[in-house]
């Protein structure tokens, strides 16, 4: 259906399933920071343009989406589709990465995946179906996603192995992670250790680079990639691949 935005699970059963009163607040707080970002078009915002996207491309997508991006480079450069594959994006905010790659498929579909309801407003004028959730918690089927992309989503994200977890879950064998994140180079400031709300504006979540990358291979992923690294803000903005590849494939017939 175009347009269609569901919240699958209400947010407050997520309080069920969340371990600690710890999580409980720092979501809370991420979900009201976003809410008010796409509640207030004077929110000031990166330039998409600022962190790699083609300028020629930005400037044939919807305004509203470009004005509220929140992610942290472009994750599309030398990425293929063969244009019938379920793509699902993951903390995809009002759905600009989501609606480049609307364009990249004919028979396929986006799943655009966010916990902030408000995020989710612009979805209801493209053609890609909408669902508020927690990556942590995903409504989603066992391996029913082909390829799954994130931008500046997974370092939100409170508890890493079970988001990395879910996304493993969700994708069909030979499925693929594509996402862009950002990682430690250095030891954060201490104005940005001490800040309570850091966890709002990505850093407080950022890990080195070992460390992400071992988070994602224990999840189950192969071939992983880091690769164009670039400044961003106290710390570098990566690009990511990876895939799922089935120990027991099944037999050819």
């Amino acid at each position: 259906m175009k347009g269609e935005r569901t919240c699958y699970t209400p947010l407050f059963l997520y309080l069920m399933l969340m371990v600690s009163d710890w999580e409980v607040q720092i979501k809370a707080q991420i979900r009201l920071r976003y809410a008010q970002q796409a509640e207030n078009e004077s929110w000031k915002t990166k330039n998409p343009n600022e962190t790699g996207y083609p300028i020629d491309l930005i400037e044939n997508l919807p305004p509203d989406l470009v004005a509220q991006y929140s992610g942290c480079g472009y994750l599309f450069k030398d990425i293929n589709f063969d244009g019938s594959e379920m793509v699902l994006d993951l903390g995809s905010g009002t759905g600009l990465d989501s609606y480049i790659a609307s364009t990249l498929l004919n028979t396929g579909e986006v799943f655009s995946l966010d916990m902030t309801f408000e995020m989710l407003s612009n979805h209801n004028i493209h053609n890609i179906k909408s669902i508020c959730a927690d990556m942590e918690y995903l409504p989603i089927s066992d391996a029913s996603i082909d390829v799954i992309i994130a931008n500046a989503s997974f370092n939100l994200s409170i508890n890493k192995e079970k988001a990395l977890s879910e996304a493993f879950r969700v994708l069909k064998d030979n499925g693929r992670l594509i996402m862009r994140d950002i990682i430690k180079v250095t030891d954060l400031p201490l104005e940005v250790l001490t800040d309570p709300l850091s966890f709002n504006t990505s850093l407080g979540g950022a890990l080195d680079e070992l460390s992400l990358e071992s988070k994602i291979g224990k999840a189950g992923f192969i071939d992983i990639v880091i690769s164009d690294y670039q400044p961003f803000s106290y710390v570098k903005s990566v690009k990511i691949e990876a895939k799922k590849i089935s120990i027991n494939p099944p037999p050819q017939p």
